[in-house]
């Protein structure tokens, strides 16, 4: 993501999100509300259709039926890290006669993506690649002249309270960062920050809703009787609200287009 970062170990972020499958999206909240959020900004470019799509990260599907329904791609290209995945997002698209499902699972920073792409789309996804710079212009070549990219991904503060309370969690890039990045090959047409924040009763409620959308265990921090009466503790100290203990998420939210070479 960054020069400072240490390596993810994607091999186990794929293990800890096929764990979170049967409980993701009902836990998901923030990831359904950004992902409408890209529908909505990507409709209000002023096109219906998008005949060749690739979807990176697709997880369980939620947004990759959104893309299908709204866009009715003629070739949709799937990818994640987890090849389980591909079944269950193929359940929920209604294929129309003559469209197809591609499956390219797999760590997209080493696959080699289609060409002439119209659309890259991703949501809550990013945060898990080792080079976004890399990466972006990789997606650049794939497009075709004109073609869209839009993404979101989880940035700085996110999940801030764990951080401040047991150190562990990833290293996010900065919003400025990304944007100068994703500026280098793309005309930038929209560029946001989103905040949001979700509430809990307990705080074991908080570590069990991290879990259950596929990230628990990810930050490495070793667990133990007291430090998990310790964490407690000061979760509720420094983070209650009238509303429950917090949990914070931040989005950054792109869409951009292709400029020429």
């Amino acid at each position: 993501m960054s020069g400072d970062t240490n390596p993810i170990e994607k091999d186990r972020v794929a293990r800890s999100f096929l764990r979170g499958m049967p409980t993701y999206e009902e836990q998901a909240v923030v990831q359904r509300l950004v992902n409408e959020q890209l529908i909505g900004l990507l409709e209000s470019l002023g096109r219906n259709r998008y005949i060749r799509i690739l979807e990176v990260g697709s997880c369980t599907g939620m947004f990759s039926r959104l893309l299908y329904e709204t866009f009715s791609p003629e070739q949709f290209f799937l990818n994640d890290l987890v090849p389980e995945f591909f079944q269950t997002v193929k359940k929920k698209l209604v294929t129309a006669e003559g469209a197809s499902i591609l499956p390219l699972f797999g760590d997209i920073e080493h696959l080699e993506l289609p060409e002439a792409l119209d659309l890259v789309a991703s949501s809550s996804t990013f945060q898990w690649l080792e080079d976004l710079q890399r990466f972006f212009a990789k997606v650049h070549q794939a497009l075709a002249e004109g073609g869209v990219f839009a993404f979101s991904m989880f940035g700085e503060e996110t999940y801030y309270e764990i951080k401040e309370l047991t150190g562990a969690g990833l290293r996010y890039p900065s919003f400025a960062l990304v944007r100068d990045q994703v500026a280098e090959n793309f005309k930038i047409l929209h560029a946001d920050i989103d905040r949001d924040h979700l509430h809990f009763d307990h705080p074991r409620e908080v570590l069990g809703h991290i879990r259950a959308t596929g990230v628990g265990g990810v930050g490495g921090f070793n667990w133990t009787p007291r430090r998990y009466e310790r964490f407690v503790g000061d979760y509720q100290d420094r983070f209650s609200t009238e509303q429950g203990v917090m949990l914070s998420y931040v989005s950054y939210v792109f869409i951009a287009q292709k400029r020429g070479a």
